[in-house]
């Protein structure tokens, strides 16, 4: 093969720089011993941070790049990109058969060879290649570091023209190789990386995660509540009339993200009063329990807006969003004196029964390996249906998306049918997610319109509500109402 005379050239001048200190820099630099430390640093920090990320991005330019993104899988990525780069790299050296110029007998005289190698093929630089996939990922994933990473690939490539051990093309494939194996990687995985993946999820259940939504500001009022296990906690009321709204969020949620549900009882005239739970926000409990235990925080609630504020219970509607309508479920079967109305969006019946609809037995076995021995026991002994108190006070609505995967209209109506209730069904949506616009406003408040005019005792069948809010009859097939006709 023919090679261009640029190379030869531009490698005998670099090479033929004469300087102790910069050598000694340069073999510091090639040796792969010495980032040990440093890569080693640099997976312990990104498996350390997988605690808490990714979380909502909030704050400055450089805040924001490395909250949104979940740490473990940019490791994985690098991962990837390395091994497939030094693959690549292994196999074109084979087959092309370059020689290193510190081998090669038409140049080897002029050479200063200052440094050791393995192997005498040439084309292309490896050592380039993979500090370019690092350096490439870590840019992708976290671009402020973008300059840093690409800085020290810059110095990797030089190194091995200098010490006399590659020739410049063989850099500049590498650094092109290492680049597009990492962009290629990213693309597969960066959907992922915005994701907590399984692992993050349970971390939820062993590590305090970040405030993740503003709290709410005014006109909300920060009202001081007891949960029924004796914790102090700040729940968030905001004035209405005298029908109360009492507000739960679910697991990926937290108090300030409920400020809009909150409004839409607000609008029908209600009071709302917004549940603080534990393992958020600033709940003296750093850890979620996933529903059991946070109906405690639920119960102090309600003990506190009858007892304190003055609400008749039968004028007080619980609204619980996924993990907040099991608590709600829950204690709803062992309050004294019932509320009006329960209403339950993607409320599940059982959380690994969820969590097999949702990701499959397989992974949902993976899940139960990793959550704390007394969460598991915990969540596989809640049923919530199991706490419904009979003869039913309490009139019970279930919101079901006819695209939610963990709470699917199925079980909206297994439910409802067990406590003479009313299955709503929302077209086109997926589970509760109120940190994120992805709901519909008019559809979200044409259901609450139905469950409270329900509650209010009107009699109805099971409804669907499209996404401007229009709602008809619930089909009499369950496959035509879940849209699989």
């Amino acid at each position: 093969m023919l090679w261009p005379a640029w190379d030869r050239s531009v490698f005998l001048a670099v090479n033929g720089i004469d300087s102790g200190f910069l050598t000694a820099v340069m073999r510091f630099i090639t040796n792969v011993d010495n980032w040990i430390p440093f890569l080693a640093g640099y997976i312990l920090l990104l498996l350390w941070w997988g605690r808490t990320r990714p979380c909502r991005p909030t704050g400055n330019r450089w805040k924001r790049a490395f909250v949104s993104r979940n740490p473990r899988i940019v490791l994985l990525c690098l991962i990837i990109a390395t091994a497939g780069s030094d693959q690549i790299c292994y196999h074109l050296k084979r087959s092309v058969g370059r020689s290193r110029p510190c081998f090669d007998e038409s140049i080897s005289a002029q050479v200063n060879y200052r440094g050791d190698v393995y192997g005498n093929r040439s084309f292309p630089s490896a050592h380039s290649a993979n500090s370019a996939s690092l350096a490439a990922v870590t840019a992708l994933a976290y671009p402020p570091l973008a300059p840093v990473a690409f800085l020290i690939t810059a110095l990797v490539g030089f190194s091995r023209i200098y010490l006399g051990v590659h020739y410049p093309l063989d850099v500049l494939v590498g650094w092109g190789i290492g680049m597009f194996t990492a962009l290629c990687v990213w693309l597969v995985f960066r959907r992922m990386a915005a994701r907590p993946g399984l692992i993050g999820f349970t971390n939820r259940f062993k590590y305090p995660q970040p405030i993740s939504y503003p709290l709410p500001a005014a006109p909300w009022q920060p009202v001081n509540v007891e949960s029924l296990d004796g914790y102090q906690m700040v729940g968030y009321f905001l004035r209405g009339g005298e029908d109360l709204a009492v507000v739960v969020h679910g697991l990926h949620e937290n108090i300030g993200s409920m400020v809009h549900p909150g409004e839409l009882f607000r609008e029908m005239g209600f009071s709302v009063f917004l549940v603080p739970l534990r393992g958020h926000d600033d709940h003296p409990v750093a850890v979620t329990g996933g529903g059991p235990v946070e109906a405690y925080d639920l119960a102090g609630v309600l003990i506190h807006t009858r007892d304190s504020m003055g609400f008749n219970r039968r004028r007080t509607v619980i609204y619980g969003s996924s993990m907040g309508g099991a608590a709600a479920l829950k204690v709803s079967g062992l309050l004294e004196e019932s509320v009006a109305g329960v209403i339950l969006h993607g409320v599940f019946w059982n959380f690994f029964e969820a969590s097999v609809s949702r990701m499959g037995r397989l992974r949902t076995a993976v899940l139960k390996l990793f959550l704390p021995m007394s969460v598991k026991k915990g969540l596989k002994a809640f049923t919530p249906g199991d706490y419904i108190g009979q003869p039913l006070k309490t009139r019970f609505v279930y919101i079901n998306g006819t695209r939610d995967r963990i709470t699917p209209p199925e079980t909206g109506v297994r439910l409802a049918d067990l406590t003479e209730g009313l299955a709503l069904i929302l077209d086109g949506a997926g589970h509760p997610a109120w940190q994120y616009d992805v709901w519909s406003r008019p559809q979200i408040a044409g259901a609450l319109n139905e469950a409270v005019k329900f509650i209010r005792g009107t009699d109805t069948e099971h409804l669907r509500v499209d996404g401007s809010g229009f709602v008809r009859n619930y089909p009499a097939s369950l496959e035509a109402a879940t849209g699989r006709e």
